[in-house]
């Protein structure tokens, strides 16, 4: 026998004992910058594994390193979309700080193993995900939520035009409903596939939405009306809360404002209730403050309540009025305030 001979003989054998005959990895599995011929770049997103403990083990740690991609790129993308603005007639609101996202891809199910290889005790994967496949499946679950922001958008730009405040509160409530999940979407598809062709069209609408509630909201008055006397810092806690909404307060109810002031005026009405009793822990009193939000024009209207608070004195009513009251806070107000007014206007959680 040859030389040859023998050597076509041994090399099998050197191989099957874990020597160094071991078949070169195809060079994607080791260098970033390599594609693999079957699936570039340019239409799919690939991620490698590698363990020594199982074939499994790789395949889901090359699934990770997919996943792992996206979530890079969605910070980017994010922060793209927040810099998004509206152009009405002559003037441009950022509506940078009112675009608040947050995105995450949760369809690791359209990630494929789609090659392993084995260099002795050590197992290599390869993943991948089809940007086109999963973008039609992305834009495919937002279809109908697509559809009804778009018909509540339209409806409130017209509302608003015609004056119409309740019609516009309530298209405007069930567009910005909407709009989160369609924004993550978005972004979401922007991290695997690029801009999808629809999106321009949802920004100009979405953003032109965004400057109609800036404009009803600077317009918007609030009428405070105490219906009881309370406590003398109850109004003021309350014309402070009206403030911080951005919304401007005055003291006028709606049958004293003119016809043309109506639509843009809500009157809000302050009703505390107190209770005074002696009993056997000697004076209690009982505090609960309701507000009622009634948009001027109709159509909308809205509560909230300032929860029962209770203070107790042995011997003193006045005391235990005072102890009482002062558990209603500026903050409980304005939680209550707010809850009043998201109904009868639409000024956002």
């Amino acid at each position: 026998m040859n030389s040859r001979s023998l050597l076509a003989l041994f090399l099998p054998l050197f191989a099957a004992c874990g020597g160094a005959f071991l078949k070169p990895l195809p060079a994607y599995y080791e260098a970033a910058n390599v594609d693999h011929p079957k699936f570039p770049r340019s239409r799919f997103i690939t991620g490698v594994g590698i363990s020594t403990a199982s074939p499994g083990e790789a395949d889901e740690r090359s699934k990770a390193q997919v996943s792992t991609q996206i979530s890079a790129q969605l910070q980017s993308e994010t922060s793209s979309f927040q810099q998004c603005t509206s152009k009405t007639g002559d003037t441009t609101e950022n509506v940078v700080s009112k675009v608040s996202v947050r995105s995450n891809f949760d369809r690791a199910d359209l990630i494929r193993i789609v090659e392993q290889e084995r260099q002795g005790d050590t197992f290599y994967s390869f993943a991948a995900l089809d940007r086109v496949a999963t973008d039609r499946e992305l834009a495919a679950g937002t279809t109908a939520d697509l559809s009804r922001f778009t018909a509540a958008a339209e409806s409130a730009r017209r509302a608003r035009a015609e004056q119409d405040t309740g019609l516009f509160s309530a298209a405007a409530a069930e567009a910005a409903h909407l709009r989160p999940k369609l924004d993550s979407t978005f972004i979401v598809r922007r991290a695997v596939a690029g801009r999808a062709a629809e999106e321009a069209e949802y920004l100009q609408l979405r953003n032109e939405l965004l400057a109609l509630l800036e404009q009803a909201k600077a317009h918007r008055v609030v009428g405070v009306v105490l219906k009881s006397s309370g406590t003398g810092r109850l109004a003021d806690y309350t014309v402070n809360a009206v403030k911080r909404l951005g919304l401007r307060p005055d003291t006028a109810p709606c049958d004293k404002r003119s016809a043309k002031d109506l639509n843009d005026a809500t009157q809000l009405e302050v009703q505390p209730e107190e209770n005074c009793v002696e009993g056997s822990l000697g004076e209690r009193c009982e505090v609960v403050v309701r507000l009622t939000a009634l948009a001027c024009a109709g159509g909308t209207s809205g509560a909230g309540t300032v929860a029962m608070v209770r203070g107790i004195h042995p011997s003193d009513r006045d005391k235990a009025r005072k102890s009482a009251w002062d558990k209603v806070t500026p903050q409980a107000i304005e939680v209550a305030v707010r809850e009043a007014l998201k109904s009868a206007i639409q000024i956002g959680e």
